[in-house]
């Protein structure tokens, strides 16, 4: 009994350092000619802590339908921790460039069509079905507005339509 309680309280807590620890705005990085927008890696680990919580949480329920919650959220964490580590955001002089955990996408800076602004998110259309979607909602203001500025100059630089 005291050993469920312990291991309760481990992932309790290991859930709890790990969200705050995930939590929080990229880091800017402004280059020369570029901007880069990318997750500390403490954010990436701060996942995995919440995951390996989950994952203690459901060694101590014997119910199965808690031991499913707490498998789910553990995938979660983990999903989340791999989107925080290979997100990354570049503005090059040559175009947008989009890294995520499914893949990498590339919008040179004359293709883009159109920048849509929402709240909590900016989608930047290229042609056909190219789509970066930029989630601004662990954006500082001031992180929004360099990229919102960067994207304007290249566009209206690269002869396109202003955004």
């Amino acid at each position: 009994m005291v050993r469920r309680r312990l291991i309760l309280g481990t992932g309790v807590v290991l859930i709890a350092v790990g969200a705050f620890l995930s939590a929080g705005p990229p880091t800017l990085v402004l280059l020369n000619a570029s901007l880069r927008l990318q997750y500390p890696w403490t954010r990436g680990c701060g996942a995995l802590v919440a995951g390996a919580g989950a994952l203690a949480l459901t060694a101590v329920f014997s119910r199965l339908a808690f031991r499913l919650i707490g498998g789910v959220a553990a995938i979660a964490a983990f999903m989340v921790a791999l989107h925080l580590f290979r997100y990354r955001l570049d503005a090059t002089p040559g175009g947008l460039v989009s890294r995520d955990a499914l893949g990498t996408k590339v919008i040179g800076w004359k293709e883009i069509r159109s920048v849509d602004r929402g709240p909590d998110l900016m989608l930047i259309t290229g042609p056909g079905e190219a789509r970066i979607r930029v989630d601004t909602t662990d954006f500082a203001p001031e992180q929004r507005a360099s990229l919102e500025r960067t994207i304007a100059r290249h566009v209206g630089e690269a002869g396109g339509r202003k955004p």
